[in-house]
């Protein structure tokens, strides 16, 4: 039978991240009407274990040295849904997620996103990550068309991706998403479709990994620029650090939540901009640098 749903995941992270995600995907009710396909570059015995312990589950292995859009843009083509929803292998679904998603299968929209909340609420590195990364995306969201969903919550209709053009799975979601909008595809961001991000960093893993991810994604954008462009980008990142931290800090002002947070992780969101704008400026002048294949 078709399934109603395709779940996909990129598996960079191992056990046991991946091993929770997948537990909370199988316990949700609508599980039989959806098919979970991981795409997986580890070089241990992340998909061997995958397949032991859950053997509904579409592993697909081998795949190292591939990145993160690589392996989603994979899974989309092999999904079988109408449906495609791609997420991270350390959220966490909670047992509404499906249903919610489901109820938009008749929906004029191509897209459709969710609020992103912390799983990982123990130390305040792990905040002082979220806050900075997934502030924006944390509820409450507004329910309406939007010009864009959450990456790690994102759930596409098939008709609408352009998956026979490779080009598309070498990007971000954003660069898609933007894409995706110029082909005047409608996006609609549901408040009630919450997922949970849960990852415990490092502080130094924390601020390399934005540095890699920042310093990809200005690479990417500066592939359509002129040189003198670039330069004036890469003049503009130095004040991105404090232009972050200070929408950072509004956001959650107006969302009226995890201020203390906020402020008790100030010095780690501090270096965390920092990495942020070094690794755009980094991406701008330099390129790539084999960074987009080294996020995690």
């Amino acid at each position: 039978m078709t399934p109603k749903l395709s779940v996909v995941i990129a598996s960079v992270n191992g056990l046991p991240c991946i091993r929770e995600c997948l537990e909370r995907l199988e316990a949700l009710p609508e599980r039989n009407d959806m098919e979970v396909l991981v795409l997986d570059r580890r070089t241990d015995d992340t998909a061997a274990e995958i397949r032991r312990q859950f053997p509904s589950v579409t592993v697909f292995s081998g795949l190292h040295g591939k990145s993160i859009p690589e392996l989603r843009w994979l899974g989309m083509q092999k999904a079988r849904a109408e449906l495609i929803a791609v997420i991270e292998d350390h959220c966490m679904a909670p047992p509404h997620w499906a249903g919610e998603i489901l109820r938009f299968a008749e929906s004029p929209y191509g897209v459709v996103g969710g609020p992103v909340e912390n799983g990982s609420r123990e130390r305040i590195v792990d905040w002082a990550f979220f806050l900075a990364e997934y502030g924006p995306c944390m509820p409450p969201l507004t329910d309406g068309e939007s010009r864009g969903v959450p990456g790690n919550n994102a759930v596409y209709r098939r008709e609408v991706l352009p998956l026979s053009e490779p080009a598309w799975g070498c990007v971000w979601e954003s660069f898609l998403q933007q894409e995706l909008l110029r082909r005047k595809v409608r996006m609609y961001l549901h408040g009630g479709m919450t997922l949970y991000h849960k990852k415990s960093f490092r502080l130094g893993e924390m601020m390399s990994q934005r540095f890699l991810y920042s310093r990809s994604f200005a690479a990417m954008r500066a592939q359509r620029m002129t040189a003198v462009k670039r330069l004036i980008y890469a003049g503009l990142s130095a004040a991105l650090p404090a232009v972050l931290l200070w929408r950072i800090g509004a956001g959650l002002v107006r969302k009226r939540r995890n201020v203390k947070e906020f402020i008790a992780g100030l010095p780690i969101i501090g270096l965390f901009v920092l990495s942020w704008g070094s690794g755009e400026m980094a991406g701008y002048l330099a390129g790539d640098g084999n960074s987009l294949v080294r996020v995690e």
